[in-house]
């Protein structure tokens, strides 16, 4: 449970999907708010060079890696780990308990289209699960307090972001004192890719961004 991989400068935890859920178990049995974000090629790529972002995303509880050429690309070639990363066993896991345990959920989202598709998702495949509420937030909005207030109001367990970084994580650094929930669950858009198909569009994508990926990787490495 201790071992930690670095990519592109960020450490993150190196989990099963089952070490991984035992301590997404714990965190909603506990009284303050404890937070889980799944890291993407795509996020890595972007925020590296932030380092207002780099300092917040070592303050979360917990940061797995999303995709399996994360893995990878920390030279981890364990195949129960690259498989289940690949196929978003975890946060399946996480979706199934929150449902069976009647845990109840607040989605944070951008735009309508992003919150339309996540709640979509959840719904689809984890049918009764238990939504408390939703909002649409942004940098510019400055509706955070509001929010907060709202989350507040509704006994929520877990808030399931789907905020783009670096807000999102400007926005639980800011604002995790005030809020009373258990878990913040910051999974972008792994949610709802996680519970995709991988049509052809989506396969081509995911060819050039884990393309782009490698090349950074590599330079990063050769700056070594």
């Amino acid at each position: 449970m201790e071992e930690k991989i670095e990519v592109l400068g960020i450490r993150m935890d190196c989990f099963s999907a089952k070490e991984a859920m035992l301590c997404a178990m714990q965190f909603l049995e506990t009284d303050s708010v404890d937070t889980i974000e799944i890291m993407t090629m795509d996020t890595l790529m972007n925020c590296r060079d932030d380092e207002e972002w780099t300092a917040r995303i070592s303050e979360l509880k917990t940061v797995l890696p999303g995709e399996a050429e994360i893995l990878e690309a920390a030279d981890i070639h364990d195949a129960a780990k690259l498989r289940e990363t690949d196929s978003g066993v975890f946060l399946r896991m996480f979706m199934k308990y929150l449902q069976k345990n009647r845990k109840r959920i607040y989605f944070l989202a951008e735009t309508e289209e992003e919150l339309e598709q996540t709640e979509s998702a959840v719904r689809r495949y984890n049918r009764g699960i238990c939504i408390s509420g939703h909002a649409l937030i942004s940098r510019e909005s400055g509706r955070e307090e509001e929010v907060i207030n709202d989350i507040n109001g509704t006994e929520t367990d877990c808030v399931l972001s789907v905020l783009s970084s670096p807000y999102q994580e400007t926005f639980i650094a800011s604002y995790r004192t005030l809020l009373n929930a258990k878990v913040w669950f910051g999974c972008g858009p792994m949610l709802a890719r996680s519970y995709d198909d991988r049509r052809v569009f989506q396969k081509i994508r995911h060819f050039f961004r884990k393309t782009t990926f490698r090349r950074q990787v590599g330079r990063q490495q050769k700056e070594k």
